[in-house]
């Protein structure tokens, strides 16, 4: 169910961009160039932390380290596969109340490719404030 979830939440939040970027969302990401020198972030934080919060409930949170460093990864090689014996290691040493929120952390950064995201909604709604052991 969790992983479903963090499915639903990143096709929002592609839909939240595509909404504000065009035709240009919908191509592969390996064709899609992610411009560093881009001052604004195409998305609406305020929207996706609503999604979040209406999916996962008023307790929901990102792991903001883990998000930006699968976002970062995603700018820096874009056709790079997750390393996914690390994610699920990753996920089986996470607390049961985190697992999920993990995974949508590690989704969110990978599919939408945005550090700064991550960044804002770690302020928003971090994990790494309720002590769930994950860095």
């Amino acid at each position: 169910m969790a992983v479903s979830k963090c499915f639903l939440v990143t096709f929002f939040v592609m839909f939240v961009v595509g909404e504000s970027l065009g035709r240009a969302t919908y191509r592969s990401r390996n064709r899609r160039e992610l411009s560093l020198s881009d001052a604004t972030e195409p998305f609406d934080v305020t929207e996706v932390e609503k999604y979040i919060v209406g999916e996962f409930g008023a307790r929901s949170c990102i792991f903001e380290r883990v998000c930006a460093h699968y976002a970062t990864r995603a700018q820096a090689q874009p056709r790079q596969q997750l390393d996914w014996p690390d994610v699920f290691s990753q996920y089986k040493r996470s607390p049961d109340q985190a697992k999920e929120f993990y995974l949508l952390s590690v989704f969110l950064g990978d599919i939408v490719g945005s550090p700064q995201l991550c960044l804002q909604l770690g302020k928003r709604r971090s994990c790494d404030n309720m002590e769930f052991g994950i860095a």
